[in-house]
């Protein structure tokens, strides 16, 4: 397996650990908290369309 592969699996098993703890206590902040919360500032959604935009530049536009 890859070191990029190696990342992704470390960011799932974070993020379903995170779902776990907050489902099973309410009062904790959620990640759909955190992403509500992101996505209603300006900056968040200008960087959410940046991150868009070079992730479809690297994996659409590039020379194969």
């Amino acid at each position: 397996m890859t070191i990029g592969g190696v990342v992704w699996m470390v960011i799932a098993t974070a993020v379903a650990i995170w779902t776990a703890i907050t489902f099973a206590s309410p009062r904790l902040t959620s990640i759909v908290d955190v992403l509500a919360w992101f996505l209603r500032s300006w900056l968040g959604r200008t960087l959410l369309l940046c991150g868009w935009l070079a992730a479809g530049w690297h994996l659409f536009c590039q020379r194969p």
